[in-house]
């Protein structure tokens, strides 16, 4: 059986970025991590923030122009969708 998943990948140009936004979501309560960014997106920052996409409209709302790109992920075994959201 083939593993599906979809979850939410914040990209931002700096590691300082990509940081203090998952601690902001944190105290908010969004269950986050931060992870490698996938070489398929371009960005100066090595890093990511992975979170749930039950998620999405209060992380839009936390980081409402926080220069933070968001990208829907569909993973289904080894296949790696990325479909850019903002």
């Amino acid at each position: 059986m083939i593993k599906k998943e979809e979850f939410l990948l914040l990209a931002a140009e700096s590691t300082h970025l990509v940081i203090k936004n998952e601690k902001l979501l944190k105290e908010s309560g969004i269950d986050c991590r931060i992870i490698p960014l996938p070489s398929q997106i371009k960005a100066s920052c090595g890093l990511s923030i992975r979170a749930d996409l039950k998620d999405i409209e209060k992380i839009k709302e936390i980081l409402y122009n926080n220069e933070m790109e968001l990208y829907l992920i569909k993973k289904s075994g080894l296949k790696k969708e990325i479909e850019k959201l903002s």
